[in-house]
């Protein structure tokens, strides 16, 4: 009995030694706290570190409140994170209540700056129980907490051991606004008419669909008319295009066998002209080849063969409907393997059936163009003549060549220049802040387009990029003002960069919407693989018209998610081998974590350095 009765009465020392507070502490590994991400990710920049925290059936006393403050370290240091309290049921004041049967739970949120090298850092928590009456709602500090109420720290829990940084990848560059270009480069042409041909063929008919719907035949004998009421033109220019999506080798005879019929229509009509007006002019009839003979010595007849039309392609998709169109212009300005950037285009037309259908067909022609004054310089001459002596240019004409050139860096050159010989010139101020935003010095882009909204203040192009600008530099509210201003001033383009806005704010329910209607782009692969969509998000990249580092980078993020390591690497490897700088960015990633340690990730990011 005497045993008994102890044994009763140890069970009862250890009930009391292990309750309310000391029951929790005890049992706290029946805790439960989980990231939602888990790891924390970016958002706008900003670590943003959210997480649950579970309490247990008839675990948290009625009298009791924890603290909780997360602590964020890394290996440059650490930032406190704000504090919060739960508390029981008999605790009052302001704060989550867990109630002691049924248990309960809490959600905490807070965000920080994001710096390089946070990737591997840590978020961790040491809660501090404590008995109370009440809380208040006076900041409170650990220390103070365990010497004024007692109170004790629990085991440190890890809430997330590294921070996704997969948010960087959106695609914040959008939709610039380039000034209308004023160079007309048909100026002294008083008329001029196209012959369309099919693909990779020179054989006239005009019977050919595109002929007829341009009423191609029309166009032509109104040459005659034009000639017969003006007289001969000092010039005419025979010139044969070819569209860009076929192969340069094969599109430079192409272009030229159409040159060379079209040359043959117009000296088939000069002939008949030239009859009439012999006629006309009671020139005998056997003096008539004589005379003809005369008249054509005072016309240069030149024909040249163009080869793939470039130009022409991309102000025709500016002009277009085409929702992607400037990704589809951002693969000719800044593609420069021109074997790939004919393959792209070949894709593209997979997506777009706009330019099978319509944009490739307008190109296929010769043009025969009647000068009554000096003709324009071509393309390839006004291109040499900047890179001789940009002073020889007149604006338009400067303007233009920074428009055609495909570099970003030589467009910076010639519109920088611009401003500095044309300072009243509003659109050259513009254009070069436009460029410099693309290039990714801000601080230009704002110094220029200062200066332009100075000249031009309601000017849409111009409250478009400073929307971009703004973006760029996160101010998210005054880039949302110049956007809504573009627009109210018929800015298309501010419509669609609102999107890259929405996305910045993690808006993506209002984005996706829109994005898509664009089914090939960067942000829409984004957006799917961020709403657990990965296998949409490959589909996705896949059909990117331009399959550059980043994308492959994406992709790479997505296999990783399914567990794929031989695409994960496969495409990792694509990723580095285009842009050396993001081995330094996988290697701390936490979305390879699996592959941290593994001998082909380690050969795939491993830096090489010039001793």
């Amino acid at each position: 009995m005497k045993r008994s009765l102890f044994l009763v009465l140890l069970a009862a020392v250890m009930f009391t030694g292990c309750c309310g507070l000391s029951y929790m502490k005890c049992h706290q590994d029946e805790v439960r706290y989980q990231a939602t991400p888990n790891p924390v990710e970016t958002r706008d920049n900003k670590v943003v570190v959210k997480f649950v925290g579970q309490y247990p059936k008839k675990y948290f006393a009625k009298g009791v409140a924890m603290y909780i403050q997360p602590v964020f370290t890394w290996d440059s240091g650490s930032i406190v994170l704000e504090p919060m309290t739960v508390k029981g049921e008999d605790v009052s004041g302001n704060a989550p209540t867990i109630n002691y049967a049924s248990g309960g739970r809490f959600t905490y949120t807070d965000q920080f700056d994001f710096r390089p090298g946070m990737e591997t850092g840590k978020v961790t928590l040491v809660p501090i129980g404590y008995k109370a009456d009440a809380i208040d709602d006076v900041s409170r500090f650990a220390d103070d907490i365990i010497d004024l109420d007692n109170g004790k720290s629990f085991d440190e829990v890890l809430i997330s051991d590294g921070v996704n940084n997969t948010s960087q990848w959106i695609d914040i560059h959008g939709t610039l606004g380039i000034a209308p270009i004023n160079y007309n480069k048909t100026e002294g042409v008083v008329d001029a008419a196209d012959i369309y041909f099919p693909n990779g063929q020179w054989v006239l008919n005009w019977n050919f669909p595109m002929n007829i719907k341009y009423n191609a035949l029309e166009s032509f004998k109104d040459l005659k008319r034009v000639m017969l009421e003006k007289g001969l033109p000092k010039q005419i220019n025979v010139t044969g295009w070819a569209s860009p999506e076929g192969e340069e080798r094969l599109n430079a005879g192409v272009s030229k066998g159409r040159a060379d019929v079209a040359t043959d229509q117009i000296k088939l009509l000069l002939d008949d002209v030239l009859t009439i007006m012999a006629r006309r002019a009671k020139v005998k009839e056997q003096d008539i080849p004589y005379y003809k003979y005369n008249q054509m010595k005072q016309v240069i007849l030149t024909t040249r063969a163009a080869g793939e039309d470039w130009v022409h392609f991309t102000i025709m998709v500016e002009e277009s409907d085409i929702y992607e169109k400037d990704a589809v212009i951002n693969v000719v300005q800044t593609q420069q393997n021109l074997m790939k950037r004919e393959q792209m285009l070949r894709n593209m037309a997979q997506t777009y059936p706009q330019l099978n259908e319509e944009i490739f067909p307008s190109i296929r022609r010769a043009q025969i163009a009647l000068y009554y004054s000096e003709a324009r310089k071509s393309d390839p001459e006004l291109l040499k003549q900047a890179q001789i002596d940009l002073s020889r240019l007149s604006y338009d004409e400067l303007m233009y060549v920074a428009y055609i050139n495909y570099n970003y860096e030589t467009k910076m050159k010639y519109y920088k220049w611009a401003t500095e010989h044309f300072p009243e010139e509003w659109s050259a101020w513009n254009n070069a802040g436009a460029v410099a935003f693309y290039l990714d010095d801000l601080a230009e882009s704002e110094r220029y387009l200062n200066v332009a909204r100075e000249l031009n203040a309601h000017n849409p192009d111009v409250l478009n990029n400073l929307g971009l600008l703004y973006m760029g530099k996160q101010d998210y509210q005054l880039a949302k003002h110049y956007f809504d201003e573009a627009i109210s001033e018929g800015s298309t383009d501010a419509e669609n960069n609102l999107l890259i806005l929405d996305l910045k704010r993690g808006n993506y329910e209002d984005a996706i919407k829109e994005l898509k209607k664009k089914p090939c782009s960067f942000n829409l692969a984004y957006v799917q693989m961020a709403n657990n969509e990965t296998n949409a998000a490959i589909r996705t990249l896949d059909c990117c018209m331009d399959q550059t580092a980043e994308v492959n980078y994406l992709r790479a993020i997505c296999y990783a998610r399914l567990g794929d390591k031989a695409n994960t690497l496969k495409n990792l490897k694509a990723s580095v081998d285009q842009e050396y700088d993001y081995k330094m960015k996988a290697v701390v990633d936490v979305e390879f974590r699996a592959w941290w340690d593994d001998v082909e990730f380690k050969e795939i990011v491993k830096c090489y350095s010039v001793e």
